[in-house]
């Protein structure tokens, strides 16, 4: 795992989440529907650490794919094809055709986050985006944010400050074991199929693991990765 991400991280161990609940944070909207308010400097590589391509790119928060641009147009990227990427000092890796973003890693596994549409929290709500709030989904947001925003890049970009907030939650992973991810909880890793729950208990109490922690959990990840296969 590290031997591909280490060469991106710059000595970075721990990266503080993407969005902040402090004002004047940028949060995608429907017709932004992006994690970087602009389209920022990137590389993307594949899994011999190849170069794919570099240039300006951001990540869709409704797919969770890459995004770039190429001239006067905004194009997915192959999801076949990309396992890493770049973007400003943040570190995704493709897991199953969706990105993640890195915070913490070992030799053998590594602590991701998903940053996806927040649909109980848009449910609250009067959202809009011609659907009512009993009928929201991923797929009825899709199709309205995504159409405004894939295309001419300009045209998407004098439409980004009339868009609507999109709400947006994030959630850890233990990835192990090459490409098994889990949710980093303790009870979801107690639930893998082929772990000894008993020493896995012990094993988590005497390495004093707290499950909040990113850098505790590269501890989690590692033993996974060891045990389960």
């Amino acid at each position: 795992m590290k031997k591909y991400l280490t060469t991106f991280l710059l000595g970075v161990f721990f990266i503080l989440p993407l969005f902040s609940q402090d004002k004047g944070f940028f949060y995608p909207t429907d017709t932004w529907p992006f994690i970087y308010e602009s389209f920022e400097n990137g590389v993307v590589c594949t899994s011999n650490n190849t170069t794919l391509l570099s240039g300006r790119m951001n990540v869709s928060v409704i797919d969770q794919k890459l995004y770039f641009i190429n001239g006067d147009d905004i194009m997915v990227a192959d999801m076949m094809r990309l396992y890493t990427a770049r973007i400003k000092n943040d570190i995704y890796i493709n897991i199953a055709g969706k990105l993640y973003h890195v915070l913490a890693e070992t030799d053998d596994g590594a602590v991701i986050r998903s940053m996806v549409v927040d649909l109980d929290q848009m449910n609250k709500t009067n959202i809009g985006y011609g659907v009512s709030s009993s009928t929201a989904s991923t797929q009825n947001l899709s199709g309205i944010a995504l159409e405004s925003s894939i295309g001419n890049f300009n045209k998407a970009l004098s439409n980004k400050e009339y868009g609507k907030e999109i709400p947006v939650k994030g959630k850890n992973y233990i990835l192990y074991s090459g490409n098994k991810i889990v949710s980093a909880n303790k009870g979801d890793v107690l639930r893998i199929p082929g772990l000894d729950k008993k020493e896995a208990k012990q094993f988590f109490k005497e390495s004093k693991i707290k499950w909040n922690n990113p850098e505790s959990l590269t501890i989690v990840a590692s033993y996974l990765s060891k045990t389960v296969k």
